[in-house]
């Protein structure tokens, strides 16, 4: 009987000890699942914390990059768009007309290492900078970009409306052999040389025309004299002289106000960096986006048709091109654009010059005798749009500005 109770409380006893153990089980499972889930939330929120250390670090080094470049453009003689480097190209800023730059800054305190990228268009807007920020961290391997469009003082805005005239000059115009040559103000009506309707614009427009009789006055003789021209030249258009007198441009202090009334602030050494940056990145009239800047230091005559109606072209021969003789641009040669003669106010660099076919407008910082036979200019509305890159109204451009709506993060 005994051994009977024995043999039921063995079987009550492997179970209770059966659900203990499971219960000490459950019990150890619900502690590790809470202590992973502790760790887990912790961790998320030291990635959190990371996150916006790295997003703060990324705007501070953006910040820092703005100082840096201000400092960098306002250098006697900047340097920093004189190099090109590929590796420094952000996705999306890798075509040809794209030219990139690493800028050194400092690294912040708290483990993060900066990198600045800029990037700017040569063609379309050479005076903005796209630049990107990153902030990363080795250790927690964490990472923040952030990106700003500014403006750079690397060009002006023109601020003054363009002369709506095929050439300007600072002095007079004579052909070498009367009627040989061609200036055409189009007709507001037709759009051609000729018409009924009133011409668009000035076939020449000179800033300057000597008083001969010293009476303060231009007369029509004088003007007359000055623009020495067949009517058979000057394609229905009209000629434009000073009624005051003005004192002679100087060519030992040649105060080249051509290049003020096409060029408004933009100064020569903005166009001449602009030009070294596009040949830089190997733009020519064959590329896709075409050259439009050309500054030119060769004396050699100019052979090459460039320049579209969508796409005109901006040639600058320079004061060194000019030292003896301006180049002359061959007959054969098509320019759509603007022609730009730094001639430094001395008439006998530019004698004997010829024009090609300039679709347009040519300037000349002097005056324009003897102009060869064939050589042909007509006006061209959009002639500055090659050099005439967008400004927002009323800002300095002379500083570093943030490009208003462009600020970036997180792509």
């Amino acid at each position: 009987m005994q051994h009977s109770h024995l043999e039921l409380q063995r079987p009550k006893g492997a179970i209770t000890l059966l659900m203990v153990t499971l219960l000490v089980l459950l019990a150890s499972m619900v502690g590790l699942f809470t202590a992973r889930s502790v760790w887990t939330q912790r961790l998320a929120s030291n990635h959190s914390v990371w996150a916006v250390q790295a997003q703060l670090s990324a705007e501070a080094a953006l910040e820092t990059a703005l100082v840096v470049l201000e400092a960098a453009l306002s250098e006697p003689a900047p340097t920093l768009w004189t190099m090109h480097e590929p590796a420094h190209c952000a996705s999306g800023y890798t075509g040809t007309e794209w030219q990139c730059r690493s800028l050194a800054v400092d690294a912040d305190s708290h483990g993060h290492t900066w990198q600045v990228q800029l990037m700017r268009d040569v063609v379309r807007a050479p005076h903005v900078a796209v630049v990107r920020a990153t902030a990363r961290h080795a250790a927690n391997r964490t990472m923040a970009q952030v990106q700003q469009s500014v403006y750079m003082p690397t060009a002006s805005p023109l601020m003054t409306a363009s002369i709506a005239s095929t050439l300007l000059t600072q002095g007079c115009v004579s052909e070498a052999t009367l009627g040989s040559t061609r200036f055409c103000a189009p007709n507001a009506n037709t759009g051609s040389c000729s018409g009924s309707g009133q011409n668009v614009g000035t076939a020449i427009q000179s800033l300057y025309a000597p008083d001969t009789d010293g009476n303060g006055l231009i007369s029509a003789a004088e003007q007359q004299s000055c623009l020495n021209l067949s009517p058979t030249s000057l394609q229905g258009g009209s000629t434009v002289t000073p009624s005051t007198a003005l004192p002679a441009p100087n060519p030992a202090q040649c105060d080249s106000g051509a290049w003020s009334r096409v060029f408004g602030a933009l100064t020569p050494a903005q166009i001449q960096a602009i030009s070294q940056a596009q040949a830089l990145k190997g733009l020519s009239a064959s590329t896709t986006p075409a050259r439009t800047v050309y500054w030119i230091d060769s004396a050699s005559d100019w052979a090459q048709s460039v320049g579209s109606a969508s796409a005109p072209v901006l040639l600058v021969f320079s004061a060194t091109a000019c030292a003896s003789q301006c180049p002359r641009i061959s007959a054969s040669a098509k320019i759509v654009g603007t022609v730009f003669l730094d001639s430094q106010c001395n008439d006998n660099r530019v004698a004997n010059w010829h024009s090609g076919a300039v679709s347009g407008q040519v300037a000349v910082a002097s005056g324009l005798p003897q102009l060869q036979a064939g050589s042909q200019m007509q006006w061209l509305s959009q002639h500055r749009q090659a050099f005439d890159w967008p400004w927002p109204t009323g800002i300095d451009a002379s500083r570093v500005q943030r490009v208003r709506g462009s600020w970036k993060s997180g792509f």
